[in-house]
């Protein structure tokens, strides 16, 4: 027995040493961001918590476009922590590391598909982002391998081109002519759109967050994962850096519209209108304009920046949001069947919601000239009892769950369900794509 005593006492010095050198290595700020991005989302859909009046009113306005452009953002600095942080993988481990992340890819796609299809009571109000992800994913897969001076090149290129590039190509298809046709065509055939109005076409070019256009903001997280971020001198660049690149853009954008006069009130959510080209030149929420791209990259640089720096100082407090933010995906697919549900019951509008929303929501199915109108019950009635106090409360109950549900299951599990789910399901296709090694 006692010269069994050193082997277990290795084993639990390893045990101990585990968590440390796990959260040594991995940026605890990154997913405080990721809070950040799911928490917007969370305030558009359901209403700020805690809170009312101008303050709620903020924080929706804060929110909007930009808790989207973050979620995005970080994405790209994820693959970039996955690809050898600031040393980009080259040869067979960028092979392998490719493999990884179009796999993961093509799961995102059909969770993401799976997801819209299952949200589809939402209408306009939501539009399932996690597919595009999927399509992210692969077309980053060439510039894995570059170092942040490429990818920050290609990133800036594609903010610039892509917005104008999707724009016309929409105008085109909008006549009468071959290639709308042939793309009309396409969807027929194509799996995604038949099943969820999600195929290739409306995922890259046509739909709400076509890759080309925010593919910019994947590479830019890309650029930024490259970098040494518990550097202090590198996070106090990208501070003052990216608060330029919000105010110059917002800036200029806003002098741009002073010489081409106030905008059209037209609905502009979504992808600029091709009757309005003058959006082109706006920073409008979710028009994915090169103006709104930039804009919210720089506040989604100076969020990451924030984020890394409190980590760092106040861990501890913090811990709550950090878990949740190792689950956004989780996070996000819960919020959004939640929603789902509360449309259907006709408790959506019960939280935080504008008055014009209100109002939609209360005329039921009669508002037949809305596009894509959400599936609110037909009289427009409201729920009542448990029900109804549960949709009047949802912003304020669905935060404090996410906190909840994270802290107890990361006491439990590595992962959240989601992200064990499709990080379990790579591993288990690599083993049996590529040959063993001894």
């Amino acid at each position: 027995m006692t010269a069994a005593s050193p082997a277990p006492r290795h084993e639990a010095q390893r045990r101990d040493q585990r968590p440390r050198t796990a959260r040594g290595n991995r940026l605890l700020g990154v997913d405080l961001a990721r809070f950040v991005a799911i928490f917007g989302m969370f305030v558009i859909h359901f209403g700020a918590p805690f809170s009312g009046g101008f303050v709620e009113i903020g924080m929706a306005q804060a929110s909007s476009g930009r808790a989207t452009a973050l979620f995005t953002f970080l994405a790209g600095v994820s693959l970039a922590m996955l690809t050898g942080r600031g040393t980009p993988l080259t040869g067979a481990a960028l092979r392998d590391a490719r493999v990884r992340v179009a796999l993961r890819a093509v799961l995102l796609l059909i969770i993401g598909l799976a997801l819209a299809k299952a949200t589809e009571a939402t209408g306009f109000l939501l539009t399932v982002i996690i597919p595009f992800y999927g399509v992210y994913f692969l077309l980053s897969l060439p510039f894995l391998g570059l170092g942040p001076r490429g990818t920050a090149i290609a990133a800036g290129a594609m903010m610039i081109v892509g917005p104008q590039a999707s724009y016309l190509l929409r105008t085109v298809l909008a006549g009468n002519n071959s290639v709308a046709a042939a793309v009309g065509a396409f969807n027929s055939v194509d799996p995604g759109h038949l099943f969820a109005e999600l195929g290739v076409l409306d995922l890259t070019l046509l739909d709400f967050y076509p890759a080309a256009t925010y593919l910019g903001l994947v590479l830019a997280g890309i650029t930024v994962g490259r970098l040494d971020l518990r550097s202090r001198a590198v996070r106090l660049r990208l501070g003052i850096g990216s608060v330029l690149l919000a105010v110059v853009t917002y800036t200029t954008s806003a002098l741009l519209g002073l010489v081409t006069g106030p905008l059209p009130d037209v609905l502009t959510e979504g992808t600029v209108p091709i009757e309005h080209p003058e959006f082109l030149l706006a920073a409008r929420a979710h028009s994915g304009s090169s103006f709104e791209l930039l804009g919210s990259l720089g506040v989604a640089v100076a969020v990451l920046v924030l984020c890394l720096e409190l980590a760092d100082r106040f861990e501890r407090p913090l811990l709550p949001l950090i878990k949740a933010g190792t689950m956004a995906l989780t996070l996000y697919a819960l919020h959004a069947l939640v929603m789902a549900w509360q449309i259907v019951v006709g408790g959506w509008p019960m939280s935080g919601v504008p008055e014009t929303l209100d109002n939609l929501a209360s005329m039921g199915q009669a508002a037949t000239w809305v596009p894509d109108l959400p599936a609110f019950p037909p009289d427009g009635h409201r729920p009542e009892g448990i029900v109804g106090l549960v949709n009047t409360y949802m912003s304020e109950l669905f935060l404090v769950f996410s906190l909840v549900f994270a802290t107890v299951w990361k006491r439990f599990f590595r992962r959240g369900p989601l992200e064990g789910a499709v990080s379990s399901a790579v591993s288990w296709c690599v083993e049996r794509l590529q040959p063993r090694r001894a």
